[in-house]
């Protein structure tokens, strides 16, 4: 396996300590030579001392297991997109390939050299791994994204093969390092929610490709339907069309924010209304200010969040 090229995992966390070390667990179990992988952990103001419990698990620097192992810290919370944004300036000056990874997941053996194999098609900068419940791994979680920017519908595929589409998630998946510094990276301004998105979309208008490749499989600590509180909906909403704004032309923004008020509110009035068995009030306020802060440009962190 010698002459492989060198590749940076990259991983923020904030407050989740143990499966980070299930995480970093799965990496030791990567059938990839270690002195070719760097772990770099981006702690996003965590509470858990968590770089002290990763390092009394695995040495200061790896102890071996790894070519490197850094840790970054932010004082604050930047973030999914803004921590992975910050952390781009402490990746290996060698990495070829960035490995992005959420902190609850776990990487199979052979994920890692699947992914480099989809990416040695010179025309691919991304591809994603398939994604599945930790508990139910028969189940996919997350697979082959794609976009109508003009109508601002989302749809994702579960192809059975290596395939294109337009976005993959970054909680599993393997991006070319020189398309990563073409596009200046993750976009911050997201925070957390469609930071992925947007990079690939980036990266696809710099002419690459984006792959899916169901071979390479990870798998994810996350509840089916994922996590539900009017902070995640209103980051989802806002972060929708902040991106949508981003990528189509200025004077047709306006036809999405009218589709988002005909089709948008009342579909997330009646998610809120299936998921709790009432219309949540402090959602559908989320939904609201959503749409008014993406029409205002407002990015970044939102301080408001609150149950009343």
């Amino acid at each position: 396996m010698g002459g492989r090229p060198f590749v940076s995992v990259l991983i923020p966390t904030r407050d989740n300590v143990a499966e980070l070390l299930l995480c970093l667990e799965s990496l030791r179990r990567l059938e990839y030579p270690p002195e070719r992988l760097q772990v770099l952990i981006f702690d996003n103001g965590s509470a858990d001392a968590a770089a002290d419990r990763v390092r009394a698990r695995f040495g200061p620097r790896g102890a071996g297991r790894w070519g490197r192992l850094d840790l970054e810290r932010s004082p604050r919370n930047l973030g999914a997109f803004g921590g992975r944004a910050a952390a781009l300036g402490a990746l290996a000056a060698e990495a070829e390939f960035v490995l992005s990874l959420d902190d609850d997941v776990e990487v199979e053996p052979d994920a890692l050299a699947r992914l480099l194999d989809a990416l040695a098609d010179p025309r691919a900068a991304v591809v994603g791994a398939r994604i599945v419940y930790a508990d139910a791994p028969e189940e996919t979680a997350s697979a082959a994204g794609y976009v109508n920017p003009w109508l601002g519908v989302y749809r994702e595929r579960r192809p059975a093969v290596r395939t294109r589409c337009d976005f993959v998630t970054s909680c599993g998946c393997l991006i070319r390092r020189e398309a990563l510094d073409q596009v200046g990276g993750f976009d911050r301004d997201y925070f957390t929610s469609h930071g992925d998105v947007d990079l690939c979309l980036k990266i696809r208008a710099r002419g690459w490709d984006v792959l899916y490749d169901p071979a390479a499989v990870i798998r994810h600590r996350v509840a089916r339907g994922g996590t539900r509180s009017p902070e995640r909906v209103y980051y989802g909403y806002r972060n929708k069309l902040l991106l949508l704004r981003k990528h189509v032309p200025a004077w047709w923004f306006p036809v999405i924010v009218a589709l988002y008020a005909v089709l948008g509110l009342p579909k997330g009035v009646g998610g809120s209304l299936v998921h709790h068995g009432r219309i949540d009030r402090a959602e559908v306020r989320a939904i609201l200010l959503a749409a008014l802060d993406a029409t205002r440009d407002r990015r970044g962190e939102a301080r408001w969040f609150g149950t009343s």
